[in-house]
């Protein structure tokens, strides 16, 4: 009968190994995200209220992203250029949002300068309202191209190559060069 204690302790199963490679990976992809997330936060937010969306639309929408990104990543997706398919991500969950509430707010632009930020409260009257109008005149001449070259535009001034734009808006790199040529000759006939 002692014979058979042993035996059985001898067959008990050993804990999985895998945890330990599975726990490595998650960390790594965490990381990962997280080194995207500081680095296209503030940006890819700026990049979303510059299609329409508030503050806090664009906000959950960066997030979103985010979900995806870490279970795309955990999925064993693709790593290439991980910046062009966080703006794909978000440019498509906020083209989806807009088809939702087409009549909310989200049809008009934000009052954000050109740079991307809002006008500082300490400015003087007449610096505000010479930027309101000169913030206005930009928005107006956005506002005037169609999306395609307002999308290419955006994304050109956040820094993105025409290749990046077109794996972004899923373009051909031609069209992201007609449109951005297009766009700010219509851009300077505006202002």
């Amino acid at each position: 009968m002692g014979n058979s204690v042993v035996g059985q302790a001898d067959t008990l199963p050993l804990p999985s190994t895998t945890w330990k490679a599975d726990y490595l990976q998650d960390t790594a992809v965490r990381r990962l995200v997280l080194e995207q997330y500081d680095r296209e936060c503030v940006p890819l937010r700026r990049y979303l209220q510059f299609l329409g969306m508030d503050a806090d639309s664009a906000q959950e929408t960066v997030h979103e992203a985010f979900l995806k990104l870490h279970q795309h990543l955990l999925g064993g997706g693709d790593r290439a250029n991980l910046r062009a398919w966080l703006y794909r991500v978000s440019h498509n969950l906020a083209r989806n949002t807009q088809s939702a509430f087409r009549s909310s707010r989200t049809d008009s632009l934000p009052d954000v300068t050109v740079s991307g930020e809002l006008a500082s409260p300490a400015a003087s009257i007449e610096q505000e309202l010479l930027a309101e109008e000169r913030n206005r005149l930009v928005r107006d001449a956005i506002g005037g191209l169609s999306a395609a070259q307002r999308d290419c535009l955006v994304l050109r001034a956040q820094g993105f190559k025409y290749r990046e734009i077109a794996e972004v808006l899923n373009l051909s790199v031609s069209t992201v060069g007609e449109n951005i040529q297009r766009g700010l000759e219509k851009v300077k006939e505006l202002l």
